[in-house]
């Protein structure tokens, strides 16, 4: 797998720590979709099936409810759909691409059964999206009490 390639994915946070070697087999598992403006890639109150990095492009996160917010955009190297990995609740959000771009698809199972094996990457992954989830909760925590 060629190197430049690998060092790109090592800026993703959920890969932090990670030595290329590392990197390199969990993007083994790997499916690349291609997005296109406009294209839902996860919807919300689905099962998640997988987590998605950014290659290119831009996306927005969106969450239906009352009113229809935006809760996040995207673009390179981001991530989402991290949850699915850890448990079994439907897609909290949707995340619609607004301007073309690729993806990275870890699937589900695949990444499951890196971690049923004891696949030590694989556990990395995992205590890095607990340390992203746990700075999302605080931002929205933040959020809450100065509003």
């Amino acid at each position: 797998m060629n190197q430049d390639y690998v060092e790109k994915f090592s800026q993703v946070p959920l890969f932090e720590g990670l030595e290329r070697t590392e990197i390199a087999d969990l993007l083994r598992i790997t499916e690349n979709v291609e997005a296109k403006e406009g294209e839902l890639i996860v919807r919300q109150g689905t099962p998640g099936d997988g987590f998605y990095v950014i290659g290119a492009g831009t996306f927005e996160v969106l969450k239906s409810g009352k009113k229809d917010e935006v809760l996040a955009r995207l673009e390179d190297l981001s991530s989402f759909g991290e949850m699915s990995l850890v448990t079994e609740d439907e897609r909290s959000a949707s995340v619609m691409c607004v301007a073309a771009g690729r993806l990275k698809r870890f699937p589900k199972d695949k990444f499951q059964a890196l971690i049923d094996e004891g696949n030590l990457t694989a556990f990395k992954v995992v205590r890095n999206m607990c340390r992203l989830l746990a700075r999302r909760l605080a931002a929205s925590d933040h959020r809450l009490i100065d509003n």
